[in-house]
């Protein structure tokens, strides 16, 4: 729950924000003058010397962000913050207090005084309260994962601001160990792309359905895996950012790639309804073969996968229609990957490449 407060709470905690605003400010003309003592030196440290602070306060939105209070994902901050990292309107950012952290994008650009001022909405503020909160069973929460909006944290905090979403060289292992986000690129035929946005424990089976499809084929492929707390919890909480938003100055390897005019990009998603859609800007015919060669690789008795009439992944904004002239959206279901990941995608792959059998890979059902 959030923690509430009465008027002199709420009193002597903005005179207090205030005076420390004051103290930073006298403090960092000559700490050894004032004769501080290392405590105050630390507060001091905080601020880089570049015109920025080291951390943000963390505040509840003002009045009129109503795309702040009705997102998790979006945070508003002051211009100059953002200049000293070289961030932007519509890039990620991850914030980080004490053991947890997420990413956020920048939604808005929102003058501040002072200008370390960051906003965001409870939902938001609850991705950095994983800990407190307990967790479904796995299989619950990667099939649909619950929107919640309630924390423990105070009303206004302190966090670390970092431009630094993948982390670099490390390992699956390592990354699923430390509840981090990497990248993974295949660069091949230029023509052809498979991605997943939200692999890892964020929507699991669909990095490797990217991955093992644009093997077959030899294609491009770009995934970003991310993992919670624990490998098996929290990690859509922590990581998701909806394809829309998703910006390659954020992402070095999809940046490697976002301006290579691919004719057709393959999203593999995850969707909290039953089934397989295909979906996306392909004209009819192309997703037609898509779903009847996902639906010969399928068993006997297995879920089918179908053209939806109002098919998803058509927004402009989505990353497959922003890499491809061409974008096939295959939404699929928490189960139905953990059953036929495999399957479905060789499917995918075999509607485009002659070379391979658009024929059953078992001939049981599951």
């Amino acid at each position: 729950m959030t923690d509430e407060t009465t008027d002199n709470d709420t009193d002597e905690q903005t005179s207090s924000r205030s005076s420390r605003r004051k103290f930073l400010g006298v403090a960092l003309a000559s700490p050894a003058l004032l004769g501080l003592g290392v405590g105050s030196y630390e507060a001091v440290s905080r601020y880089d010397g570049n015109g920025a602070y080291d951390t943000g306060l963390i505040c509840k939105p003002a009045d009129g962000q109503d795309d702040i209070v009705d997102s998790r994902t979006a945070i508003s901050a002051d211009p100059r913050l953002l200049d000293a990292r070289n961030l932007s309107v519509g890039q990620q950012v991850r914030i980080d207090r004490t053991d947890e952290f997420s990413v956020y994008t920048v939604a808005e650009d929102r003058p501040e005084a002072p200008d370390d001022i960051v906003r965001m909405a409870d939902s938001a503020k609850s991705r950095l309260d994983l800990g407190s909160q307990v967790e479904p069973s796995s299989d619950s929460l990667n099939s649909c994962p619950d929107p919640r909006s309630e924390h423990s944290l105070d009303d206004e905090f302190e966090a670390a601001i970092s431009t630094t979403i993948p982390t670099a060289d490390l390992s699956v292992p390592e990354a699923r160990d430390q509840g981090e986000l990497i990248e993974q690129l295949d660069e091949r035929d230029s023509s052809l792309v498979m991605i997943a946005p939200h692999g890892g424990g964020m929507q699991p089976r669909t990095d490797e359905q990217a991955a093992y499809a644009s093997e077959l084929v030899s294609a491009t492929s770009w995934r970003a895996l991310g993992w919670g707390p624990t490998p098996a919890a929290g990690a859509f909480r922590r990581w998701y950012v909806p394809s829309t938003e998703l910006s390659p100055a954020s992402f070095p390897k999809l940046d490697r790639i976002a301006d290579t005019d691919f004719d057709v990009s393959v999203d593999f998603g995850g969707v909290c309804e039953a089934g397989i859609d295909i979906g996306g800007t392909a004209d009819e015919t192309l997703r037609a073969a898509v779903r009847d060669s996902i639906n010969a690789a399928l068993p006997p008795c297995a879920v089918e996968a179908e053209l939806p009439d109002e098919p998803k992944g058509t927004a402009d904004a989505m990353l497959s229609n922003r890499l491809g002239d061409d974008s096939i959206f295959v939404s699929q279901s928490y189960a139905t990957r953990r059953a036929y990941w495999k399957e479905i995608a060789y499917g995918v792959a075999a509607a485009f490449d002659d070379d391979l059998e658009s024929a059953e890979l078992s001939s049981s059902c599951r």
